[in-house]
């Protein structure tokens, strides 16, 4: 069951980390389209270093969180 619930964890934090690299990646193709000049500069990849390194722990988090609810379910 344990096992179950980890799997549940890892889902659902694979289903958010897709959804918000999307819009990540979206985000950053707008702000080159409409600032050309941030386009391939260092600050640019900086930021998009730090989102992305967020939204993975995040993502993990949201992962471990959720299979420590289901344990705890499954404990009782």
């Amino acid at each position: 069951m344990h096992f179950l619930a980890a799997i549940a964890g890892l889902t659902a934090g694979t289903i958010v980390w897709f959804a918000a690299s999307h819009w990540i990646a979206t985000s950053i193709a707008w702000a080159e389209d409409h600032r050309p000049a941030l386009a391939g500069s260092k600050q640019l990849r900086a930021a998009e270093a730090v989102s992305c390194s967020v939204l993975f722990l995040a993502c993990l988090a949201l992962a471990f969180w959720i299979m420590r609810l289901l344990w705890v379910q499954i404990g009782q």
